[in-house]
C-alpha cells in the first residue's frame, strides 16, 4: 500500500511546490507581452503602416532605377542620331542636354533613397545627409538647407536638435557664430522628428566684415551616444566660394 501511494504523494509535492511558480511565471509573461504592446501602440509603431511605407519606397527606387535605363538608352539614340544628320544638329544637341539634366537629377534621386533603404556601407541609423546653403533675398543673406535621414532603421521615429556653426574670419581674426547666434537667440538648435528624412531650412544674416569659410553641423538625439558632427565648406549655391 505504501508504494501505490508514493506517486500520488509525489505528484501532490510537486503540485504544491511548483504550480504557484509556473502560475507567476505565466501572468509575468503576459504581464510583459500587453506592457511590451502598449508601448508600441502609445509610440505611434504601426508595423503594417512601416512595411507599407517601406514597400513604397522600395518601388519609387525600382521605378527611378528604370526611369535611368529609359534615359540613358535615349541619350545614346540622341547621340547616334547626331552623328548620322548633321541638319538637325542644334535640336539634337538640346533634346541630349535636357535628357542629361533629367537623368542628373534622378540619379540624385536615387542616390538619396538607397542611402535610407540600403546604404552602400550597410550602417542603419542617423545621419547627416546634406547641408546646401542658398543665396538669400538680400545681402549677406543665407538660407540654410540641411537634410538628415535614418539609414535602414525605420521603425521607431528619431528626434532630438540640429546645431549649425559658421567658421571665418573678421579681418585678420578668426571668428565662429552659431546659427543661434545669427538670429538673435545664442545656444538656440534646430528641432527635427521624423522617420526617413527630414530637412530642417532656416535664414540667416551673416555680420557685416565676416567672411565665412566653413560650416559645422552638430546633431544631437536620445539614439545617440555622442552627437554626431560633420563640416562642410562655405559653398553657396549657383555662385563660388564666398
Amino acid at each position: 500500500m505504501a508504494k501505490e501511494k508514493l506517486p500520488a504523494r509525489l505528484f501532490s509535492f510537486l503540485t504544491e511546490q511548483w504550480l504557484p511558480i509556473v502560475s507567476v511565471a505565466v501572468v509575468s509573461t503576459m504581464a510583459l507581452w500587453y506592457a511590451y504592446h502598449s508601448g508600441e501602440v502609445a509610440g505611434g509603431l504601426n508595423s503594417a503602416q512601416v512595411a507599407r511605407e517601406r514597400k513604397n519606397m522600395t518601388e519609387r527606387l525600382a521605378r527611378l532605377d528604370a526611369e535611368n535605363s529609359r534615359l540613358n538608352a535615349r541619350v545614346a539614340q540622341l547621340e547616334m542620331a547626331r552623328r548620322l544628320d548633321r541638319e538637325a544638329y542644334s535640336q539634337v544637341e538640346q533634346s541630349i542636354g535636357e535628357m542629361q539634366s533629367k537623368l542628373a537629377r534622378q540619379n540624385d534621386d536615387l542616390v538619396f533613397y538607397q542611402s535610407i533603404v540600403s546604404p552602400e556601407d550597410g550602417i542603419q541609423g542617423l545621419r547627416i545627409q546634406r547641408l546646401e546653403i542658398v543665396p538669400g533675398p538680400g545681402p549677406r543673406e543665407y538660407l540654410f538647407k540641411l537634410t538628415l535621414i535614418q539609414a535602414m532603421r525605420h521603425d521607431t521615429v528619431v528626434a532630438g536638435l540640429a546645431g549649425i556653426e559658421i567658421h571665418g574670419m573678421a579681418g585678420a581674426k578668426p571668428v565662429s557664430y552659431s546659427v543661434g547666434d545669427l538670429i538673435g537667440q545664442p545656444g538656440a538648435a534646430l528641432p527635427f522628428s521624423f522617420r526617413y528624412f527630414q530637412t530642417l531650412e532656416q535664414a540667416v544674416t551673416l555680420p557685416e566684415g565676416f567672411e565665412a569659410f566653413e560650416a559645422r553641423v552638430s546633431v544631437r538625439s536620445r539614439k545617440l551616444r555622442n552627437p554626431i558632427e560633420q563640416s562642410f565648406p562655405w559653398k553657396v549655391a549657383g555662385a563660388g566660394s564666398l
